[in-house]
């Protein structure tokens, strides 16, 4: 089940910093065990934590590699997704957020991770506005929806190719053994999908997209290529999470959805709004949204 939680902030720094905390609306946080009584006596919420107990993540966010010889010149993006799917509960850790305080707490909270977050001072301001948003998230714990079963032996390749899945919007979920509920199964080494394919992952996500077809994508964004999506819902209702890697607001993204629904209402931690350009054919919802900074989600009804 899809259970988000909230980040927690990482902050080494004593109380002479509470000010700055305080501006950025935080009193909770988490520090090295010498600074716990200090912090509690200057009226924090303060716990001990160690980083070296968490799994370490990459900063998310995308790189351009000019200097890379390729067919395209899409932009790489970096998301830690993948890792916390695999990582199935296990605490994580950004400990370099520069400036995406706001991205690595929504991308902790879309995937459930139990998180703590560096932030730099001059991010939290960031952390703290995403933070306020997460906390007034309503509504149940929807249940991922996939269609996609990856079986994960745990190597090198197969993160390689989930990590790509993720990236182009292929929802799955790892499986011990295939399921023969879902529309795809994904296994290394099977007849359909040799290990000697995935030495390229992007041709064999390309190739897992080929074997689904787009007709069966329970999700499809268009207008980006840094935005990463997740679904869930249930059989009344769905909620669908976009994350925007690229670090700059885009506009107009467009997103097609499995299913009819007649509403869809933007929340971002700007404000609430409509989804513009709704409209339901072919079993599929579509809309568009208007702006999107680091993190929204899409209530459908």
């Amino acid at each position: 089940m899809f259970a988000a939680a909230l980040p927690g902030l990482y902050w080494e720094q004593g109380p002479e910093t509470a000010a700055r905390l305080e501006k950025a609306g935080v009193r909770c946080i988490e520090t090295p065990a010498a600074r716990v009584d200090a912090w509690k006596r200057a009226g924090f919420c303060a716990a001990a934590a160690d980083p070296a107990a968490y799994v370490k993540l990459r900063q998310p966010g995308v790189e351009y590699r000019p200097d890379v010889a390729s067919a395209t010149r899409a932009p790489w993006v970096t998301s830690n997704a993948w890792q916390i799917l695999r990582g199935a509960g296990k605490p994580v850790y950004y400990g370099s957020s520069q400036g995406k305080e706001d991205l690595c707490a929504a991308e902790a909270f879309v995937y459930g991770a139990r998180a703590l977050i560096r932030a730099d001072p001059s991010g939290l301001d960031r952390f703290g506005s995403m933070l306020r948003f997460l906390g007034k998230v309503d509504g149940p714990a929807l249940e991922p929806r996939v269609n996609i079963g990856f079986v994960d032996d745990g190597s090198a390749e197969a993160g390689e190719v989930m990590n790509l899945m993720i990236r182009r919007n292929l929802l799955f979920r790892i499986v011990a053994a295939p399921d023969t509920r879902l529309d795809l199964n994904v296994r290394l080494g099977s007849p359909e999908f040799p290990r000697t394919a995935a030495a390229n992952p992007s041709e064999f996500a390309a190739l897992i997209r080929r074997k689904l077809t787009d007709a069966k994508r329970l999700l499809r964004i268009f207008g980006s290529e840094v935005v990463i999506g997740r679904l869930t819902g249930d059989g009344s209702q769905a909620r669908v999470h976009l994350l925007n890697y690229g670090g700059k607001r885009l506009e107009g993204v467009h997103v097609r959805v499995a299913g009819a629904y007649r509403s869809a209402r933007v929340l971002t931690p700007a404000g609430d709004g409509p989804a513009a350009d709704l409209f339901t054919a072919g079993g599929a919802t579509e809309f568009s949204v208007p702006a999107l900074d680091a993190y929204a989600i899409i209530d459908l009804r």
